[in-house]
């Protein structure tokens, strides 16, 4: 038999397998994406005790299998976030689903991930504590997109360098540059872009160098920003998150903090 291994975990989707097991997916600190089967997780209050559920921030303690891609999770212990995200809060419900799937989309099965598992975990926590907001949405999907390889600069124009805060000069987001290009650089580019403020720009700027817990307080970018943001992950993923029109639905792009 496999020797037991152990790492820290997040929960990002479980399903029913039979009449009592479960399939989970997480996003661990040590081993990227890992998925299992808990065996008796619905009847086992003493391995499992609701440890599984989407959100839950465990320590998993798993054994592999001599074939296939599932692993045997054994126990999972440690304080599960579930319950203080999951409080009736829509806004906490729906935010905390997409971090999830997004997080999900982007690792890869057994790829060193532990700045991903943190950014995820502190963002988590952060949602917790102070409740969803548009400012931390972003900063999760810009420090996500970052750990991916798909980092994205608004502070100066992809082509001539002119920085974004130039009030006098119109600036657009282009997918393909991944950032901004001025007005002036866009007359000599195929690409049209979609039209960024200067105080979008600043916030996005801002927003992707802070803290998580400091840039959730921060002043958010404005729609022109969200809809950047959302067009340039649509690029990299080839499907709709299905957590996404939830999330819109109450936390609109541009608005306070979801009620």
């Amino acid at each position: 038999m496999a020797a037991e291994e152990q790492t820290p975990a997040i929960v990002l989707r479980a399903r029913d397998y039979s009449e009592s097991d479960r399939i989970v997916t997480l996003l661990t600190r040590d081993l990227g994406k890992l998925s299992g089967i808990a065996r008796g997780a619905k009847a086992s209050r003493r391995r499992f005790a609701g440890k599984l559920e989407p959100f839950s921030h465990v320590m998993l303690y798993f054994r592999r299998r001599p074939h296939g891609e599932l692993v045997f999770i054994t126990r999972a212990e440690g304080a599960s976030l579930a319950p203080i995200i999951l409080d009736d809060d829509l806004g906490k419900i729906a935010l905390g689903s997409y971090m999830v799937e997004l997080a999900d989309s982007l690792a890869s099965a057994e790829a060193e991930a532990r700045q991903a598992y943190s950014i995820l975990a502190d963002s988590l926590l952060t949602l917790a504590a102070a409740g969803s907001s548009p400012a931390l949405r972003q900063a999760f999907e810009l420090k996500i997109l970052g750990w991916a390889g798909f980092g994205l600069e608004f502070d100066r124009c992809r082509v001539c360098a002119t920085p974004s805060a130039d009030s006098t000069l119109r600036f657009f987001f282009v997918i393909a540059r991944g950032g901004v290009i001025c007005i002036h650089c866009r007359q000599d580019a195929p690409e049209c872009g979609l039209p960024l403020s200067a105080d979008s720009a600043r916030a996005l700027t801002r927003i992707g160098v802070d803290p998580i817990e400091t840039a959730a307080q921060a002043q958010p970018a404005g729609a022109d920003g969200s809809v950047s943001l959302a067009r340039y992950i649509g690029s990299i993923i080839d499907r709709r998150l299905r957590s996404v029109e939830f999330l819109d639905s109450v936390m609109p792009a541009g608005s306070g903090p979801a009620r």
